[in-house]
């Protein structure tokens, strides 16, 4: 719904507070200064005016009638919708249990009452600005994904053009091409498929950063143990000891925790490649709100000091002459986890193997964005 008394560039402000002395000062202060206004009493009200007209940041008194602050603030945050909207609780000078508690929901500041118009104003004007740059570089992100994909796109399908032609090239003129040419023609092929897979890879990123998730609910443990034997069965003649223990049941995009669970899975394969006996051990851990995966190896490992690069795209710490691979792999595992409100990291030692850990939130949004 579009207000058209309401200038456009006008950020807009919902107070939520009962207080009658409070809501008549800080709308006189933030209306001198040019912002567009709304007040609701109670918690209910304030969350039917949310979803009529959406607001740039909120006011939220954490002492309320039917339901409190912090209850607003976890529902807020909860809605995808509204999640990006910055809260600032309004709270008496002394009560810091209720200014930590306010951080831990997810509210972005806080100002103290009685309220001093000059700290009210430069913190709400502080969070208006944080906003609208974290709004512009998703944008730019958007577009920059947008483009990404385009050009990987458009680029994949003379690359196989190529790679079919020289296929046939080698075919019909294999009589009158010497060994060297032969060979010449061998590296075109293996360089344009490797450039397909390293196109391959940058639409499957882009695909996680565009694709709607679909929530299920999903077997960890099945899942691991097929995406295993499906990886195993490619390489039957090595020796590996693969340990699974009980992994939890969890709500997520299947096709999205597929992809993830080949990635990891793949590269504590290729690692272990050079072992006479690999050893891959998956197993599981959990806090009151989180489950945590660790996949451990013992394969080549990596220098910690290099462990900041690896989420990075094209980054790599083995040389493709060791381990072939795009440098993108766990780039798109962090993009899968982050759909998930999860996070991963890598642990390691040169020679020693490396251990791929990865958490997951127990409770999704029944919609994730």
């Amino acid at each position: 719904m579009v207000n058209y008394n309401k200038p456009v560039n006008q950020p807009t402000i919902l107070i939520v507070d009962d207080t009658p002395e409070h809501i008549e000062t800080a709308v006189a202060v933030l209306r001198n200064n040019n912002f567009h206004v709304r007040v609701a009493t109670k918690g209910n009200t304030a969350l039917k005016l949310l979803e009529q007209h959406m607001a740039d940041l909120i006011l939220l008194d954490i002492y309320m009638p039917e339901i409190n602050g912090f209850e607003i603030c976890q529902m807020i945050k909860n809605d995808p919708a509204f999640r990006s909207i910055p809260i600032i609780f309004l709270t008496s000078l002394n009560d810091e249990a209720s200014i930590s508690k306010g951080f831990q929901l997810g509210a972005q500041d806080y100002v103290t009452k009685p309220f001093n118009t000059s700290e009210l104003l430069a913190r709400v004007n502080t969070h208006i600005k944080l906003k609208r740059q974290a709004e512009s570089l998703q944008h730019a992100n958007n577009e920059l994904d947008s483009f990404c994909y385009s050009v990987a796109h458009d680029l994949k399908s003379p690359l196989l053009s190529l790679n079919k032609l020289t296929e046939y090239l080698a075919a019909d003129y294999a009589d009158k091409i010497d060994p060297d040419g032969q060979e010449l023609i061998s590296n075109i092929q293996e360089k344009s498929q490797e450039v397909i897979q390293i196109i391959d890879h940058l639409l499957d990123l882009s695909r996680m950063c565009e694709r709607k998730m679909d929530l299920t609910t999903i077997d960890l443990s099945q899942l691991f143990s097929k995406t295993y034997t499906e990886l195993v069965a490619l390489e039957p003649v090595r020796d590996i000891e693969f340990t699974l223990a009980p992994l939890p049941t969890i709500q997520g995009d299947a096709l999205m925790l597929k992809l993830l669970v080949q990635n990891i899975l793949s590269n504590a394969l290729k690692y272990t490649r050079h072992k006479a006996t690999a050893s891959i051990k998956v197993t599981a851990t959990q806090t009151d709100t989180e489950f945590v995966i660790a996949i451990q190896d013992n394969g080549a490992g990596f220098d910690m000091k290099y462990s900041a690069r690896l989420f990075n795209i094209f980054q790599r710490l083995h040389s493709n002459n060791e381990f072939e691979g795009s440098g993108i792999g766990l780039a798109i595992c962090q993009k899968i986890l982050k759909r998930h409100h999860g996070t991963a990291w890598i642990t390691g030692k040169v020679n020693e193997g490396a251990s791929f850990y990865f958490s997951l939130r127990k409770n999704l949004p029944t919609i994730v964005k």
